[in-house]
């Protein structure tokens, strides 16, 4: 069943005839129930037009979608009114039209913190084509701009776990957000002026996947913080999310030993609440960041420890310790 009417297949096709080079994009699709609903769309697409390619791949992400560009990800089907905006993204990627002034494109030009912006819209929003327009050309211009463009009807169980109510919606970080129109100016403003003691585990996670754990480590010596978002990592339930901050506590360890050992007395008092894998993981992270107080708590939790693997992980965390203080 044709799901463009006779007006968005004219727009699609007018489209088509001012693209000279080809634009590639991708499919992903997961396991989701909504899969079928994009391989449609990308399908009936592709099929009217010849500047398009649209290549099919399977994904490890939560939603399926569209990914315009590695930093572009389009979980939403761009009908109706939504379809106009999405075609300028792809004309914008073509090269053509950028839509930005000077001085947002210099601004952005600065930013080197991951940045991720979730986008909610709804098809028969009058108000979200505008912002689509508005944010899109931002992630173009900066690789370190994240966007997620979602549709909160078609995915209402994501937009309830980010308490989304209405759209438009976009949310920085998973903390900071706008509801109804915003300008790029104000988007850019508010990402400059961040603080990297307030960013959020979703962008620490970014950074440390970048491979950048001493910049995390460099900021939180530079705030004399341990910042709240990073004991999530420590904590987090895959091990790879975990190995990327140990690196971080490593790095503080060797660099600033008083504030590493600050991260102790939190990770002892979550230590039993937490699966085996994790707890192997605290205390390894105690016997690099562990002060005399960690000392003890390790030779008095040893003999109460019944795993093999926690025994062998708190007996090299105390020799750690050990070793530091000869």
């Amino acid at each position: 069943m044709p799901i463009f009417d006779p007006q968005s297949q004219a727009l699609i096709q007018n489209w088509d005839q001012t693209i000279k080079n080809q634009v590639k994009i991708k499919r992903l699709t997961t396991t989701h129930a909504e899969d079928n609903q994009f391989i449609n769309f990308a399908n009936q697409l592709s099929g009217m037009t010849s500047r398009l390619v649209i290549n099919a791949e399977k994904s490890e992400k939560d939603l399926p979608g569209l990914l315009l560009k590695e930093n572009v990800f389009y979980s939403a089907l761009p009908l109706g009114k939504e379809l106009e905006p999405f075609l300028e993204a792809l004309s914008q990627i073509n090269g053509k039209h950028n839509m930005l002034s000077e001085p947002i494109r210099q601004t952005l030009d600065k930013i080197d913190i991951p940045v991720r912006l979730k986008l909610y819209i709804a098809l028969e929003c009058p108000h979200c084509p505008n912002v689509v327009r508005t944010v899109i050309p931002l992630a173009l211009n900066c690789n370190n701009i994240n966007l997620h463009i979602l549709d909160g009807s078609l995915f209402p169980e994501t937009a309830q776990k980010d308490g989304v109510l209405s759209a438009p919606c976009l949310i920085l970080d998973d903390d900071f957000r706008w509801t109804g129109s915003v300008s790029a100016d104000e988007i850019v403003k508010i990402i400059t002026s961040r603080d990297p003691s307030q960013l959020s585990a979703g962008t620490l996670k970014t950074i440390l996947e970048q491979g950048d754990a001493s910049w995390v480590a460099r900021q939180m010596i530079e705030k004399g913080k341990i910042f709240d978002a990073f004991i999530k990592l420590l904590l987090h339930e895959t091990w790879s999310v975990r190995l990327g901050a140990m690196v971080v506590v490593e790095e503080l360890a060797e660099t600033d030993p008083e504030l590493a050992a600050r991260l102790c007395p939190t990770l002892i008092d979550l230590f039993d609440g937490k699966d085996i894998p994790i707890q192997g993981d605290i205390l390894y992270a105690l016997g690099e960041a562990g002060d005399a107080k960690t000392k003890e708590w390790l030779e008095k939790k040893l003999p109460r420890l019944v795993h093999q693997d926690l025994i062998d992980a708190a007996t090299e965390a105390l020799d750690s310790l050990k070793s530091k203080n000869k």
